[in-house]
């Protein structure tokens, strides 16, 4: 779980002017909802993109052995539960969402020693994949979600592709799993000041298949955030761009939430709702660079924005690893490289690619720590002094 606290106003967004469409189904946003100063990231530069490494902690999670005959992970989540950070993670015999998948977590007092990883899930039926989809916490109990997948359909095009959830309350022992909603999943969600829970993922089955549907933003005000989802209304203006859109919502203080989406044309598209995530505006091109990956944004706790991402030069390059700052979360005009040293995978699989990639971050102990897979392999984590950001 992501729990933002901020003001809760209606304040007038500033890079645009909000309109409501006369079908009441969706909403119209004047310019991107964020971007990034001139000059920022240089993509010319390969090495580093002329950012400055921030002073950080790294940690390393897993890492995979032949002996333990699992040697892909990846999807990495964190959540805090009982005074103690979980990771969760896929992690499958050598390629990527191929059967016999499972999820894994561990946990650990202080960040730095972590428990013998456990299995959370493992498939039920033989062509069934299992991926790490995050954490929400509901009072005295943990929450973890997962997404089912087939094989060797497509995940997206499968029709019973959908998100579950098994529950604890020690993070040791778990309950059956329930089904919590179609669709494809590998982030948990955002919460807002009232309450309200975000959750945003991916369509599957015909919608999917047939280019009428891609990312899926779902709600909910059942606080266990294991039911009442309903389905926010958004259409992609141009659907050919996007595939997995991989959406990590943030909020801003004024109430409006963002989230950026993940496609082909080397920079974000972004999306923003005014009312608590029921309607969506249409996915504008931002200048924020990205080379096709999963992204994590959230607020620290002085209300500053950041988005963690890969932002290339060139797509699908994983091997620089950076944070970009917003104070107001319109404008990203500071940026660190948290990862940029060589990394090569040991073991070849398919759909594994060298770098650290796809991060998920939470704040914990006066530190913003990051999780990642290193070459879809291993997990590691950054740990950042909230100091840094002072």
């Amino acid at each position: 779980m992501r729990k933002i606290s901020g003001a809760w106003s209606a304040s007038r967004y500033l890079m645009g002017v909000f309109v409501a469409f006369v079908c009441g189904s969706l909403i119209a946003e004047e310019g991107a909802p964020f971007k990034v100063s001139e000059q920022l990231f240089d993509l010319t530069n390969k090495e580093t993109l002329g950012l400055k490494t921030i002073v950080a902690e790294h940690i390393d999670l897993y890492r995979a052995t032949e002996k333990a005959g699992y040697l892909f992970s990846h999807h990495p989540n964190l959540g805090v539960f009982q005074e103690q950070l979980f990771c969760m993670w896929s992690n499958g015999k050598s390629s990527e969402d191929r059967p016999e998948q499972r999820v894994l977590y561990s946990r650990s007092a202080d960040g730095k020693t972590w428990s013998e990883p456990r299995v959370l899930v493992s498939p039920v039926k033989t062509k069934e994949v299992c991926v790490a989809a995050g954490f929400h916490v509901d009072g005295d109990r943990l929450v973890a979600y997962y997404t089912v997948a087939h094989y060797p359909t497509h995940n997206l095009m499968h029709p019973d592709t959908a998100l579950f959830a098994v529950a604890s309350k020690n993070g040791l022992d778990w309950s059956e799993p329930r089904r919590v909603s179609a669709g494809f999943f590998i982030e948990g969600p955002l919460q807002l000041p009232d309450g309200r829970l975000i959750l945003a993922g991916e369509h599957a089955g015909d919608a999917w298949k047939n280019n009428q549907a891609r990312m899926r933003l779902i709600y909910t005000d059942q606080k266990d955030g294991l039911g009442g989802w309903k389905e926010a209304a958004i259409s992609p203006e141009a659907p050919k761009v996007f595939g997995y859109t991989e959406p990590s919502p943030f909020l801003r203080s004024d109430g409006t939430i963002v989230t950026p989406f993940r496609n082909s044309s080397g920079y974000y598209y972004a999306s923003i709702s005014r009312d608590r995530g029921e309607r969506w505006s249409v996915p504008v091109k931002t200048n924020y660079p990205d080379s096709m990956a999963r992204c994590s944004t959230g607020r620290l706790p002085n209300g500053t924005t950041y988005l963690i991402n890969n932002p290339g030069p060139g797509k699908m390059n994983r091997g620089l690893l950076t944070i970009g700052l917003s104070k107001d979360g319109a404008l990203f005009d500071q940026a660190w490289l948290i990862r940029g040293e060589p990394t090569t995978q040991r073991f070849k699989g398919k759909g594994k690619k060298d770098g650290w990639q796809y991060p998920n971050a939470i704040v914990w102990k006066e530190a913003l720590w990051v999780v990642y897979s290193a070459n879809k392999e291993g997990i590691a984590l950054t740990r950042i002094s909230l100091d840094q950001f002072n």
